[in-house]
């Protein structure tokens, strides 16, 4: 089975093979992570590196650990894709896969079939050091099993051009859509995302927990409640006043980028990335240097803003024939160092709490200062042993509720006895 996943890999056509450098010349000075220990390589399975930075990255790690090499293995297919070839390579116990990048919402998935190395100790040892939201994606019963890499969350973006102080409520982002919608060519108040796919769990699920509900607490379905009835009737209460438009129920966040950025929306839900896109000067915003970013506003029973968690940790897996090296090498892929070279040369958003105060990150991405409390505060979905079963199950029964095709209150009941229908399956 070692070379079961190289094989996965050139059947699905979806990777190619780099060496990412090499043992340290001897005669430079010793290395921090020099031994005298028999030299071993780990594989690395990850995404396609634009920018460099996971080859840079590795060469420092390999320049600490003279010992370690890293065998790159890159993935140009979607989430799904590498996921799939993951899955295969796991269920075959194959021990060429050490270490690879993990969706958040995988962790719980893998780490229930028993296919990940426990790392509660290495990520005890430095979890001071990163935000709460990130770190509470790597556990799964009360154990640790990857190491954040980095981190993204809903965030609210605005016209800063027109909007002086964004809204902390959702009574206060109502109000000031109804004052700007048709003026200052502002067709829409508010758009999101609500198309039958991973984009209106996570939505919806910042809409029910901004008003004080909940979906999965230590394993129970808590999402029938009156605050999840609320969340929903103020959406659809959205879309019939005008407010956000039909079409955010076919809205993925690409759709709702172009959208803002066309100048079309005075609001708008998305991920970080989006920021960056409508500030970049020459490209396709039409209103760069004239967005803000915020906290997503709090519903009437709500406390806290609420975003939901995104991003990607780093994991090994349990087969590995080299456990040291591998926890070696997400230690170092997960520490400040590391996610600062990620940062400035990928814009991405870093789980280590510090570096939303560094002076040369700030410099460069300045709205990271901003973001910080977003994704501290920012929220798993339900970390159950197959997220992609109930996530299937919310897909199909919030689309349902939105279209009108049942009404709120069966809907919500439907989607809660369904919920735990699935958990029951999983046992």
């Amino acid at each position: 089975m070692k070379k079961l996943l190289a094989i996965l890999l050139a059947s699905a056509m979806m990777a190619s093979l780099a060496a990412c450098g090499e043992n340290s010349d001897p005669a430079e000075s010793t290395p921090t992570g020099s031994s005298e220990k028999e030299p071993v390589t780990i594989t690395f399975f990850g995404g396609v590196d634009n920018t460099g930075t996971i080859g840079e990255r590795i060469e420092l790690f390999e320049e600490q650990y003279d010992w370690i090499t890293v065998d790159y293995q890159e993935f140009s297919g979607n989430s799904d894709d590498r996921k799939k070839t993951i899955i295969n390579s796991l269920q075959a116990g194959d021990d060429e896969l050490d270490v690879f990048l993990c969706d958040t919402i995988w962790v719980s998935q893998f780490a229930a079939a028993g296919w990940l190395t426990d790392v509660t100790e290495e990520l005890n040892a430095v979890k001071d050091q990163h935000l709460a939201g990130p770190l509470s994606t790597c556990m799964y019963d009360n154990t640790a099993y990857a190491m954040p890499v980095y981190s993204d969350a809903g965030v609210l973006l605005y016209r800063s051009d027109i909007i002086e102080t964004p809204p902390t409520t959702w009574d206060e982002l109502v109000a000031m859509c109804k004052e700007h919608v048709g003026k200052d060519g502002i067709e829409y108040g508010y758009v999101f995302q609500a198309k039958q796919t991973e984009a209106i769990v996570c939505n919806m699920l910042e809409f029910i927990k901004q008003n004080g509900g909940n979906d999965v607490v230590d394993g129970e379905v808590v999402i029938d409640s009156d605050e999840t009835r609320e969340a929903f009737q103020f959406v659809l209460d959205m879309i019939d006043d005008g407010i956000a438009p039909e079409g955010v129920l076919t809205h993925i966040p690409d759709d709702t980028r172009v959208i803002f950025e066309g100048g079309k929306a005075l609001f708008s839900r998305n991920w970080p990335y989006a920021y960056s896109t409508a500030q970049t000067e020459g490209g396709d915003s039409k209103i760069a240097g004239k967005v803000g970013i915020a906290p997503l506003p709090v519903g009437p029973n709500g406390e806290d803003s609420s975003a939901t968690l995104g991003g990607w940790n780093m994991a090994a897996s349990a087969y590995t024939d080299q456990p040291e090296a591998s926890k070696l090498f997400l230690e170092f892929m997960s520490g400040e160092e590391a996610q600062k070279i990620m940062v400035l040369g990928d814009a991405t958003f870093p789980t280590v709490a510090s570096l939303y105060e560094d002076e040369e990150v700030l410099e460069k991405l300045p709205f990271m200062e901003e973001l910080k409390p977003v994704l501290d505060a920012a929220k798993p979905r339900p970390q159950v042993s197959d997220y992609s079963a109930i996530s299937t199950v919310m897909q199909v029964d919030m689309h349902t509720i939105l279209t009108k095709e049942i009404s709120v209150d069966e809907g919500v009941t439907k989607l809660a006895q369904d919920m735990k229908d699935i958990i029951a399956e999983m046992g």
